[in-house]
């Protein structure tokens, strides 16, 4: 895997890697570089995965020297899966697709030259990679959509999208783990509560699961 390392400020490395696109295979084997770092011994402070890129927060007691050295030598030692593996431990979500809990669904179809209920179709054919989380808590970043479901943000963000929203924007889907201001197209909606600070696990999900859309009756 062609990278390139740079120091994040003071405390965090951020290794890039070279990929133009997207890439399943490369997601899955970040995550992978992403365990070698946890399983390690040496108690990195953060270890965040992205689409394309890996960020470690050093342990406390290296100096960024060493944190070099060990960075560059697990890359030295991983060797990456060209091909993306097969599903596993796929968690179903139920979703509530159009009407108030998907209010962009018909202008998507619009865009798609689809009906909607063929965009429900597509959407939740295939299960989708959780590849990375973010913006806000518990906001689960996916894999690629089919291709007929690729449509820009909305022009006019929503002050105001209900936790459990399920979105497109580009060529990602995502759902929204808080109630959250957003410009993604609002498809459909899930009443599973996919953060909750009072759990033991507060995140429903996390990356490297993969998640399976299930349409339900609205």
């Amino acid at each position: 895997m062609d990278y390139k390392l740079e120091n994040y400020g003071h405390e965090a490395w951020l290794i890039r890697f070279g990929q133009t696109g997207f890439s399943k295979a490369l997601c899955l084997n970040i995550l992978r570089l992403a365990e070698r770092f946890r399983a390690d011994g040496y108690k990195w402070r953060e270890i965040v995965p992205a689409y394309d890129s890996l960020l470690v927060k050093s342990p406390y007691d290296f100096d960024n020297t060493r944190c070099e050295v060990i960075i560059h030598e697990h890359l030295a030692n991983f060797t990456p899966q060209s091909k993306a593996s097969p599903p596993k431990n796929i968690i179903d979500i139920p979703l509530r697709y159009g009407g108030d809990y998907g209010p962009d669904l018909n202008d998507v179809a619009r865009h798609a030259g689809l009906t909607a209920d063929e965009v429900i179709s597509v959407h939740s054919r295939a299960p989708y990679l959780v590849c990375l989380m973010g913006f806000i808590p518990g906001f689960a970043f996916m894999s690629e959509t089919d291709k007929r479901l690729h449509i820009p943000r909305r022009t006019q963000p929503r002050a105001h999208i209900p936790a459990g929203s399920v979105g497109l924007a580009g060529w990602q889907t995502g759902i929204y783990g808080l109630s959250s201001p957003g410009g993604w197209q609002i498809i459909g909606r899930t009443d599973i509560k996919l953060f909750d600070p009072q759990r033991h696990a507060p995140f429903w999900l996390k990356a490297g699961d993969w998640v399976q859309f299930i349409p339900e009756e609205t």
